[in-house]
């Protein structure tokens, strides 16, 4: 098969005119295995709420009831586009996906199969898988390299490959190149891709509306954990995907339709896919299947659409399933992203935790405790203001012996046991201390009024 050109503006416009696909409106015909494929309930492999009451069931959007499998094989059959959305780790989706695909298959159809994780680089791989009529899904899996792709494992993927592969159905890449995604999140596209922007519609702005909803749902994605002014890339990327794998589902189910293996994000009405493939085909039939995981706090199927940002499921199905996990991957996110917010006070502990050290240095001297317990006494007489001033002045060595005309003045009759004085570091604090007090008891001669002090003087022996 050769590999097609989906670059080319001709053939867009040509799909502008009507498609090849004729839509089928003759009821179910008895297949032999429809009631195998419609009636049995999946072996569910995700281990957690498997007895939620929603598990298995179908909800239809439209009339807001729960339908059978046959409802919705009845639906997909008329249908000239499907899509079919997943949460991408969870095998059961990718078991219910080739379920539907073999349901296709006994009824008639024959749909291409668009693929959003295979890039469009390789599709002269799926080319050749095609032309050799492979049946081998585990051989297309290591031919594309897939353990490099960053997807989850190819074992979950591969019931979809097999489904397909068995009934010779042609599949195409609708990935986007790392390197494009990129380019376009930096609004620097090649030249040659803003050609085909043009023709696959980007040009037409969102309405205000439709585009607010968007932000919203990559915002709560997110874990609401970046600014929605900083999701604008994420924005444009997805815009640009959903309208290269529309133009991928026009180019290449001109004869039976197409069938899109998808995240739920792309399949939603509102917002996704769907929006291109109508506005190149108008009235064209679309049906949106999403696989939901079920919630345990989450037991009425219109409470769903709050986790796509919306009031209610933007899908015409929902097909809930139970949950692979528990984790909470917000709560990791957050823990993800505060580690280094809390690494940076890290850096100045070792400088703080040395201040306390510094702390007691700067304290001055403890006064001595015996201090307040000491009374004057009379029979000692009390040291005369001029000579308890001058006795220890603050630049004097500690230690040394103060002369005795260094403690009073020339008219001033030292005593001679008072002549010199020792000091030691607490006498020389008690002076700084006791210098701007005057004494109770100075002698009426000295002219100086009794002055009330604050705590008594420790009487010198």
């Amino acid at each position: 098969m050769i590999w097609r050109a989906p670059f080319l503006c001709c053939l867009l416009l040509s799909l502008l005119t009507g498609c090849g696909w004729v839509e089928q409106n003759a009821p179910l015909e008895k297949v032999e295995n429809l009631a195998a494929l419609t009636e049995t309930t999946p072996a569910w492999q995700s281990p957690l709420l498997q007895q939620h009451h929603l598990v298995g069931r179908i909800w239809r959007s439209a009339d807001g009831r729960f339908v059978d499998q046959k409802v919705l094989a009845e639906d997909l059959v008329r249908a000239a586009y499907i899509l079919l959305g997943e949460k991408h780790d969870n095998p059961d989706h990718h078991l219910l996906q080739a379920r539907l695909i073999e349901l296709l298959i006994a009824l008639g159809r024959r749909p291409a199969v668009i693929w959003e994780m295979i890039p469009e680089t390789k599709q002269p791989i799926l080319d050749s898988y095609f032309t050799q009529h492979s049946r081998d899904g585990k051989a297309l899996g290591e031919s594309l390299g897939w353990n490099l792709s960053g997807w989850p494992a190819w074992h979950m993927y591969q019931p979809v490959a097999k489904a397909a592969m068995a009934a010779h159905l042609p599949m195409y890449a609708a990935g986007l190149p790392k390197s494009a995604i990129r380019a376009l999140a930096r609004r620097k596209p090649s030249f040659k891709f803003a050609k085909r922007q043009r023709a696959l519609g980007l040009h037409i702005a969102l309405p205000a509306g439709m585009r607010e909803r968007s932000l919203e749902q990559l915002f709560q994605g997110h874990c609401e954990m970046m600014p929605r002014n900083s999701l604008t890339p994420m924005f444009n990327v997805q815009r640009v995907k959903d309208a290269v794998f529309a133009e991928h589902m026009l180019t290449s189910g001109q004869s039976d339709g197409a069938l899109l293996i998808a995240g739920n994000g792309h399949v939603r009405k509102d917002l996704g896919v769907p929006l291109f493939l109508k506005r190149h085909q108008p009235g064209i039939r679309i049906v949106t299947v999403a696989l939901i995981e079920v919630q345990d706090d989450l037991m009425d199927p219109t409470d769903y659409g709050e986790i796509f940002s919306a009031p209610l499921l933007p899908f015409d199905y929902g097909w809930f399933t139970p949950r692979i996990d528990d984790k909470d991957h917000c709560a990791q996110l957050r823990k993800r992203f505060a580690k280094p917010a809390k690494a940076k006070p890290k850096v100045p502990q070792p400088a703080a935790a040395e201040k306390p050290a510094e702390k007691p240095v700067e304290k001055p001297a403890p006064k001595p405790k015996q201090e307040p317990e000491e009374q004057p006494s009379e029979a000692k007489p009390q040291p005369k203001p001029q000579e308890k001033i001058k006795a220890a002045p603050r630049s004097w060595p500690v230690g040394k012996k103060v002369p005795a005309h260094e403690t009073a003045k020339p008219d001033e009759e030292a005593k001679p046991d008072e002549a010199e004085t020792e000091l030691t570091d607490l006498e020389e604090h008690e002076v700084e201390e006791r210098k701007p007090v005057k004494m109770k008891d100075a002698e009426p001669a000295l002219g100086m009024p009794p002055v009330p002090r604050s705590k008594p003087p420790k009487p010198k022996p």
